[in-house]
């Protein structure tokens, strides 16, 4: 055991920054020097006793530092005894760790309860789904019944007729031959050859098409259905809580720890001042202003980061999808099946004004901190940011609309297309192509800080979260999700704003 001293808060002799020192005593000559303020290669000590290093780290070695006084101390003057709080950080990190765990048990509780919910939908899916394979087999059996009974029935009415025929002509022969003479039975029989021939050619030719016909059942050789409803999986993600080291701590290096986003939980559907009719573009601001567009009502809708309605704006036209510009308290705001643009002021609340583009069709915008970027038929086109044009990005596809537009940190473009998400750079090269059974009719993406692509389907209950190389990380299944059209995070990534239910109400859910 040694002792630990710290100075209390001192002014650096160099730089006038304020800085704190803690030492120990490990000799008459050496002393271990732990001290926030590392820029500066010497500070004094209370009594002029002047301290000089002697190594200096990197700040990743943990600003550790071994200084040589001088001349030997015998006493360390004006120093206050004290323990490094070194305890109650290790306390503190303990007990947010013990917390993690406990999260994580309570999860997976409610993950067995949902999943049990799941197994037994699918088994519901699959008995609905044998329903209906029996009733359109029994519909195919008495379709094929009744088809081959018809048949059979047009046959015998044939027979019928050549029944008769030959029964005429049998009583006709019978007659001439009971009351006739010879000489009318050989007419009589000689007049009666060609009708008894067409008779016996069309017997021939029924006998010859007939057929025997039976029903029998042909099970189906894949049981697939009935064998696997599906499998259960343990994910295995790294840890939220991490542990910074107490030495790093005092290096004053910020440690920037990048959210992992795992799940969504509903909190509450915002209380709008009225209904909702379609919101399909949905964005905030730097400052937290959840900004949305409702196409059918031709509005666009403030509220603040707590979900609290703030005012709307009435516009001519029909606005699809909204972006704020990084950096700026400016939105852009496109207008489907028009070539109009909108630069919108934030903090106001108004349009600034409307800018007209080469493009014929607006079908959704995306914001970077340099330019704006608009998806039309086969086409993206870059703008500045006052809308002025400045490039255009042919795509793949010519035939096929934009819907949503994303831009990566790495300049990469994510948009969704004909229900799949594609990716290119800057000046168009694919990078890669995304479907999924489980995304159906692929709409908005976003991107987190860690360069992750998320993407929601229109049809589907779930955001499916892709590397940015396109390869699927998670499908993160979501309860209360009906037909979501839109969506984005808040800046902190702690809460999703989802425009839910075709777009007529806005869903606010909390991130893990």
């Amino acid at each position: 055991m040694f002792t630990v001293y710290r100075f209390k808060e001192k002014r650096c002799d160099s730089c006038s920054l304020r800085y704190e020192v803690m030492f120990t005593l490990i000799s008459s000559s050496f002393i271990y020097i732990y001290r926030s303020h590392l820029d500066c290669t010497g500070v004094k000590l209370p009594g002029s006793h002047f301290v000089e290093e002697i190594w200096q780290p990197n700040i990743a070695n943990l600003a550790l530092h071994v200084v040589r006084l001088p001349q030997p101390i015998n006493g360390v003057p004006n120093v206050k005894k004290r323990c490094v709080p070194n305890v109650q950080k290790l306390t503190k990190s303990i007990r947010k760790i013990e917390k993690n765990r406990r999260k994580n048990s309570s999860r997976l509780e409610l993950e067995e309860t949902k999943i049990r919910k799941e197994i037994a939908k699918a088994k519901e899916n699959v008995i609905k789904r044998l329903e209906s394979l029996e009733k359109s087999l029994l519909k195919q059996l008495t379709e094929l019944k009744d088809k081959d009974i018809t048949g059979i029935k047009h046959q015998e009415k044939d027979i019928g007729e050549l029944v008769t025929s030959i029964k005429d002509q049998k009583e006709a022969l019978d007659f001439i031959k009971d009351h006739g003479s010879d000489k009318q039975a050989f007419i009589s029989i000689h007049s009666s050859k060609p009708i008894l021939d067409d008779i016996e050619n069309k017997m021939n030719q029924m006998t010859e098409s007939f057929v025997d016909t039976s029903l029998m059942f042909v099970e189906s050789v894949s049981k697939d259905y009935l064998t696997d409803l599906g499998s259960i999986q343990l994910k295995e993600t790294p840890c939220s809580v991490s542990m910074v080291p107490y030495k790093q701590r005092q290096s004053q290096v910020p440690v920037v720890s990048k959210r992992h986003i795992t799940s969504f939980t509903h909190l509450y559907d915002i209380d709008m001042k009225e209904e909702l009719r379609g919101v399909t573009g949905i964005t905030i601001s730097d400052d937290n202003i959840l900004i949305f567009c409702d196409v059918n009502k031709q509005k666009v809708y403030f509220c603040d980061e707590n979900g609290t309605y703030q005012s709307s704006i009435n516009y001519p036209y029909t606005p699809w999808d909204i972006a704020a510009i990084p950096g700026t308290t400016t939105a852009i705001m496109c207008c489907k099946w028009t070539p109009y643009v909108q630069l919108v002021d934030i903090d106001v609340q108004h349009i600034l004004y409307q800018v007209e583009g080469k493009q014929d069709e607006c079908w959704d915008v995306a914001a970077t901190k340099n330019n704006l970027y608009i998806g039309s038929k086969g086409k993206i086109y870059v703008l500045d940011l006052r809308g002025n044009f400045v490039r255009t990005i042919q795509l793949k596809n010519k035939d096929h609309y934009v819907n949503y537009i994303s831009v990566c940190s790495n300049g990469n473009i994510c948009y969704s297309t004909n229900g799949e998400v594609q990716c290119i750079t800057s000046v168009g090269t694919p990078v890669f192509s995304y479907t999924s059974p489980d995304l159906q009719d692929a709409r908005d993406i976003q991107i987190d800080d860690a360069g992750n692509i998320y993407v929601i389907g229109d049809n589907s209950q779930s955001i499916h979260k892709l590397t940015c190389s396109g390869t699927i990380l998670d499908i993160l299944l979501i309860e209360s999700l009906s037909k979501p059209q839109a969506f984005c995070f808040s800046k902190d990534l702690t809460k999703c704003y989802i425009a839910n239910n075709g777009g007529s109400k806005i869903s606010v859910f909390t991130i893990e």
